[in-house]
């Protein structure tokens, strides 16, 4: 299944409209996860125009289609409101930038809905899919990436040379309520933004 996928006013704003299409795909089960490897997966995509002052996206050093599985879980791991679990690091790395800039990376609700109360992206509904199990961002620091949330995205400060910089993120399950996580699949798509300052 496909992977991580993801603007508002501030002064001097250009705003990129380069998304990535995020979809998180994996399962959950009472003692074993995913029935295929292709159940477990996540594909970055990227869609969108350029402008003038777009940084070209990396994503974990290789291309900006790539694969990033998340671990399979048992839902006795998340039986807690609130509880994390499986938890993925990625890069995101920015280059061909603008010298002397700094550049917000920000995840949107363009594609699946967010929870505005977490912050998280929520799951795909229906009958395969798990019940109130949800995806958390978190960016370097460890403190969360709220989705539409700009002020939270992760800044990249471009050096007068323009070199390359990356940040790691992490992509986790996240509990809604307590004991309420069912067994099956987890898919939630978010867009990725490069705010401009």
């Amino acid at each position: 299944m496909p992977l991580i996928q993801n603007n508002r006013p501030v002064s001097k704003l250009v705003f990129n409209s380069v998304f990535v299409a995020l979809l998180v795909g994996q399962c959950f089960s009472q003692v074993h996860a995913c029935s295929s490897s292709a159940d477990c997966e996540i594909k970055v995509l990227f869609t969108g125009e350029y402008t003038d002052e777009t940084c070209n996206v990396i994503i974990n050093n290789a291309s900006n289609n790539e694969t990033i599985t998340l671990p399979k879980v048992s839902i006795a791991t998340l039986q807690t409101n609130a509880a994390e679990a499986g938890s993925r690091p990625f890069d995101i790395t920015l280059k061909d930038c603008p010298a002397s800039r700094k550049i917000a990376v920000t995840f949107k609700s363009n594609v699946s809905p967010a929870d505005t109360t977490t912050g998280n992206l929520l799951n795909d509904t229906g009958s395969v899919f798990s019940n109130n199990v949800q995806i958390r961002l978190r960016k370097e620091d460890s403190s969360q990436v709220v989705i539409d949330n700009d002020a939270t995205g992760q800044e990249y400060i471009i050096s007068s040379a323009g070199d390359p910089l990356t940040h790691r993120f992490t992509a986790s399950y996240y509990a809604k309520g307590n004991s309420a996580v069912t067994a099956g699949k987890v898919h939630a798509a978010a867009g990725v933004v490069l705010v401009y300052k």
